[in-house]
């Protein structure tokens, strides 16, 4: 029988309470809070605790560092995640991404001066829901990001004119490395199936062209998973900037993990034209879209 895997970890905040004296045995219930709804595989979110009084005031523990927050509390993590980062108002948890052999994350606090006071919290980790891992080029040179909104006033014939400040070539030459979208960076996706004591899994590894490496598991039959790397949105110019194109992607998939394979999805589209610095008359708005990148998929 396959064990169950799971981990503890007790956060150390100060242990200075700050209670205020006579505010304790007021106190009836503490409960752990989420600021999302569902959880995904590698998936960030806030924590928070609110504490209830007996005069149904309730006291969250974002509000400030003067009300009962999880410097009061102990709290555990038990399974399912990984610290981000601590404060006495907000913890930033991660979803843990091996946490299929036991998909769920749980958590525990405790006031510290008044122990019958605690909450258990176990939420599912979704696996049949849309997992995403998105690149994307660099977005073309766009004057309103340097300057003061990046326009100037010129008074022309009584009325203003309005311009941006920028260089001419930008404005005239669509073919400015600056004004071009970037392209979306190329990619490397293995595929393949992986067994555990009680069921298989498929593994999904993406290297991108940077070095950069990501690590996702499905379900076989339930989710999905969605792999992006688009072109960056071209710059303004006078007829607007091409937008970059999609990255190329190569996936290397293994014979058990073939079937599957409609559970993954690339997504190598070019990126969107940059807008034009003075509109056309005849109704364009924007430059060229960037070109879709090429997928080769070699069965290993």
């Amino acid at each position: 029988m396959l064990k169950k895997l799971f981990f503890t970890c007790i956060v150390g905040l100060s242990a200075l309470s700050l209670i205020k004296p006579g505010q304790l045995k007021k106190i009836i219930d503490g409960k752990i809070t989420l600021e999302v709804e569902e959880l995904l595989p590698g998936q960030e979110f806030n924590v928070g605790i609110t504490t209830t009084l007996r005069d149904s005031t309730k006291l969250h523990s974002q509000t400030s560092n003067f009300t009962i927050n999880f410097s009061d509390y102990e709290f555990e993590m038990l399974n399912g995640v990984e610290l981000i980062q601590k404060s006495r108002t907000v913890m930033s948890l991660r979803v843990s991404e091996n946490s299929y052999l036991n998909p769920f994350v749980e958590l525990k606090i405790k006031l510290r001066r008044k122990g019958e006071i605690k909450h258990f919290l176990r939420i599912p980790i979704r696996y049949d829901l849309t997992q995403r891992v998105v690149y994307q080029g660099e977005d073309g040179f766009d004057p309103r990001s340097t300057t003061e909104n990046g326009y100037r006033k010129i008074p022309i014939a009584g009325r203003v004119n309005v311009e941006f400040i920028d260089n001419e070539q930008t404005l005239t030459n669509n073919s400015d490395p600056a004004i071009i979208g970037g392209k979306g960076p190329d990619l490397e996706v293995f595929v393949s199936v992986i067994d555990t004591m009680s069921k298989a899994f498929i593994r999904v590894k993406i290297i991108d062209e940077f070095g950069g490496r990501v690590t996702k598991t499905l379900i076989p039959e339930i989710g999905q998973l969605e792999i992006e790397s688009i072109g960056g949105k071209g710059g303004i110019s006078r007829s607007g900037g091409k937008g970059g194109d999609g990255g190329d992607v190569t996936v290397y998939l293994s014979p058990r993990a073939k079937p599957y394979f409609d559970q993954v999805f690339i997504l190598n589209y070019g990126g969107e034209g940059g807008e034009l610095w003075r509109p056309k008359v005849d109704g364009q708005k924007r430059g060229p879209y960037g070109n879709e990148g090429s997928l080769k998929i070699i069965e290993q």
